[in-house]
């Protein structure tokens, strides 16, 4: 770890409402790294609960029985099932409802606390009335009859106001797109969906999800999984036996000029556009690209996870693109904003696609663990590019090291960093440069290590963390457990901004037997070593020649002298790591360099 500069069973669920769960005890994700993270029922409370079978002291005199102790238990959410209304016009709240379908563990109790918005109403607790509701910190206190080892029901109805949160689309937002329709969009992010219900919104906590949306009969509408049944006014949608992350799925999207039409087909596969008449998104990308795209990744990854339709709509949204399970929501605008890639539509579809498995089916075990996602869906993308299109690849590599070099932060903070979001915008560089790109020429097996580390760690559904990644990466290479500790604790982990290593070149020429030698010297603010292995060129007036200079993966000295290489001629120029493959300073010193623009998506 660096110390940076301091400056620096279960379709049953939706069709009862008790004794469906019995014998269908869920195991909690497997996770190794829980981290800090609050989960939905450990939120601040306003008032600390009274201990158990304790009840608090009545005044003296008094006839009133006091209240009945209650006690908190930690149920997890296996199901949400979320009604939302399209109709209201203007800024009219927009009501919702939502319904939650709990395992409540043996030991049992009486309350259980879930993170929610303000001025939740019809709090029912197994279909009855709670007979307890209290409003916390962000959070609420619903109480019912005791269920210990039981099935519960927590529903409740919700008024979600047009409005987005945090300089972000988070929130529901209805705008105008590019030809006047109205265009609806409700989402969630990372910690964000007990802004739009009852949750657990702790990022590794997957559950399945359905949905009913009631619209007017002009509204095409989307939401995740699988679109069960439509009719005129009512859409549904669903993922029964696919679990997802509460980040992406609490989603629901419409607009009524969408026109659905097949783009692509692979096999079972099939990538379904939707967008309105002069839409600028299928045109600017090739249907076959796209076929043979989603063969090779269901070939590395396996089938879909949510259902052999992928469904892509254009949207006016402040981000390029976003992952929700069964959907994918591009800006409308793509084709047209101003580019650091190659082909900035294709790519972020493609990064977009790969989020199905990496960061849907398989998430972030907690909010710090976000740059790993990111990494992969960046990555899988690149890794197409260079095989059909490597002057594309070359400049997609190009922006993330610009990115990388000016990142403010560790792809694994140690100081978690606030506001998230932030630290969020910094990872499409460091993240896939890092815990990829770099390993490519450290690995025996390059690039093929990289992916069969990439398809270890994404095998297994559920919540999974850097370290995760960190363990599947050696098994990819087969390598002995903890032959990437000292690579991982130099370029992941760390604290503050990163101190990333410039290399200082001197060459020296032999006139007599005409070789050169190079003495390559890492330096940095805080003096570590970075594992890594870099192309230096060299120029004279007629030859040029790569030099790699490796220090392994524990390398002991900053400083490594190259062996002699024929050079029949004067030096006039030294590049460090021509094809950005590495992250290092370009300077040395009081001079910083300016960052490029950054997305999100």
């Amino acid at each position: 770890m660096r110390q940076g500069k301091a400056s620096v069973c279960l379709v049953g669920l939706v069709l009862g409402t008790t004794g469906f769960l019995g014998g269908c005890e869920e195991p909690a994700p497997s996770v190794t790294e829980p981290g800090t993270i609050q989960h939905g029922n450990e939120q601040p409370q306003t008032t600390p609960p009274e201990p158990p079978g304790e009840p608090p002291p009545t005044e003296p005199g008094s006839t009133e029985p006091p209240p009945p102790s209650s006690v908190d238990f930690a149920a997890r959410v296996l199901h949400y099932h979320y009604g939302f209304d399209l109709r209201p016009t203007g800024n009219t709240p927009h009501p919702a409802h939502s319904r939650l379908y709990l395992k409540v563990p043996a030991t049992g109790g009486d309350c259980t606390v879930l993170k929610g918005p303000p001025g939740i109403t019809q709090v029912k607790w197994n279909g009855a009335a709670a007979t307890r509701v209290e409003e916390l910190t962000g959070a609420w206190r619903i109480c019912g009859p005791s269920l210990p080892n039981q099935p519960l029901v927590i529903e409740a109805d919700i008024s979600v106001p047009v409005a987005t949160y945090d300089y972000t689309q988070v929130g529901f937002s209805q705008r105008r797109d590019r030809k006047g329709q109205l265009a609806s969009y409700l989402m969630s992010w990372v910690e964000q969906c007990d802004r739009l219900g009852l949750c657990d919104d702790a990022p590794g906590q997957l559950a399945t999800f359905s949905y009913e949306v009631e619209h007017d009969a002009a509204d095409v509408v989307l939401c995740p999984g699988t679109r069960l049944n439509v009719s005129d006014t009512q859409t549904r949608c669903g993922s029964y036996l696919q679990q997802a992350p509460t980040y992406s799925s609490f989603a629901i999207a419409s607009n009524p000029s969408w026109v659905r039409t097949t783009f692509a087909e692979a096999g079972p596969y099939r990538l379904e556009f939707f967008e309105g008449p002069g839409g600028l998104l299928a045109p600017a990308l090739q249907s076959a690209v796209f076929a043979d795209y989603l063969e090779w990744i269901t070939g590395l990854l396996g089938p879909l996870p949510y259902g052999d339709t992928l469904r892509v709509a254009g949207a006016p949204t402040e981000f390029l693109g976003m992952e929700h399970p069964g959907n994918i929501i591009l800006s409308e605008e793509l084709p047209v904003l101003r580019s650091e890639y190659a082909d900035q539509t294709r790519h972020t579809l493609m990064h977009e696609i790969a989020h199905q498995w990496a960061g849907n089916r398989t998430t972030m075990a907690e909010a710090y663990d976000f740059a790993w996602k990111e990494a992969i869906a960046e990555y899988l993308a690149y890794v197409y590019e260079a095989r059909h299109w490597p002057q594309d690849a070359a400049k997609t590599r190009a922006y993330w090291d610009r990115m990388a070099r000016s990142a403010m932060f560790y792809p694994r903070p140690e100081d978690r960093p606030a506001p998230f979001l932030t630290f969020a915008a910094d990872v499409y560089g460091t993240g896939p440069m890092l815990l990829f790109l770099q390993l490519e020429e450290l690995l025996p097996g390059g690039q093929e290590d990289v992916l069969r580390g990439i398809q270890h760690f994404l095998a297994v559904p559920g919540a999974r963390t850097t370290q995760h990644l960190h363990e599947s990466l050696e098994q990819g290479a087969h390598l002995a457990p903890g032959s990437l500790d000292s690579y991982f604790d130099a370029w992941i982990h760390g604290s503050n901004e990163p101190d990333w290593p410039y290399f200082d070149v001197e060459p020296t020429l032999d006139e007599e037997t005409g070789h050169l030698t190079l003495a390559v010297t890492q330096q940095t603010y805080e003096g570590g070593i970075y594992p890594v292995k870099v192309k230096v060129r060299v120029q004279g007036a007629t030859q040029t020649r790569d030099i790699l200079v490796d220090y392994g993966l524990a390398p002991t000295s900053a400083t490594l002298v190259t062996p002699p290489e024929p050079f029949p001629e004067p030096v006039i120029q030294v590049t460090v790591d021509p094809e950005n493959r590495v992250v290092n300073r370009r300077f040395f010193g009081a001079i910083k360099e300016a960052a490029p623009p950054r997305w999100h998506f």
